[in-house]
């Protein structure tokens, strides 16, 4: 964990030093987010982030500072988003760029908690989708819905329920446009908190 906190503690440092290069009204059009008052307001998911000008530092909107790989994830969102359009075209993770090395824990991180938790549980994924501020999609699946985690990077989440014959399972989608905005790596992780969140959700259902 130590080696993990100090990559990450590297990777942010790297993004702060970066920041301050850059227009800030450039990266906020590029990114879809409004830059006022030296901070930009960044919406991600159902919450709202500030992310302060040239600082780089990051914070909830009536809460406090983030956890350190959210930061990051924020930073380079920013730095990353060229304003290219949303492409309506969703893929799965394993065909973005560079995918395989880091699918593995992809999976581990955000598929399979999922269907731990839901594989059996419709109505559960369901309310826990739809507090994140999922919207239901026409798609194949049991479940489907669509989540804007950026303001121009939308996911979706489908729940295949099993049977006596075929296991149940999840599918996290991306749109095709997401390399325009994000690392590969760091959408794994994008995964991982959507993945997080849904449990998170149901642990707290009634």
């Amino acid at each position: 964990m130590g080696d993990r906190q100090g990559a990450w503690g590297q990777a942010l440092e790297k993004a702060r030093r970066e920041l301050p290069k850059q227009s800030p009204y450039v990266l906020g059009a590029k990114s879809g987010c409004d830059f006022r008052e030296g901070e930009f307001r960044l919406p991600f998911f159902h919450k709202r982030y500030r992310i302060s000008f040239p600082e780089g530092e990051a914070r909830e909107e009536g809460g406090g500072e983030p956890a350190i790989w959210l930061r990051i994830l924020f930073l380079h969102y920013l730095l990353t988003a060229d304003g290219t359009p949303v492409a309506d075209d969703w893929i799965a993770y394993r065909h973005l760029p560079g995918a395989e090395l880091f699918e593995g824990r992809f999976v581990n991180m955000a598929i399979r908690p999922l269907v731990q938790a839901f594989g059996q549980d419709l109505e559960g994924f369901k309310r826990a989708a739809e507090a994140l501020g999922g919207v239901p999609m026409s798609r194949t699946g049991d479940a489907a819905f669509y989540f804007l985690a950026f303001p121009h990077l939308p996911m979706a989440c489908l729940l295949y329920l099993g049977d006596e014959e075929v296991s149940p399972s999840v599918n996290t989608l991306f749109d095709a446009s997401a390399p325009h905005y994000l690392p590969t790596e760091d959408l794994s992780y994008l995964g991982s908190y959507l993945s997080q969140a849904l449990r998170s959700h149901k642990q707290c259902s009634p």
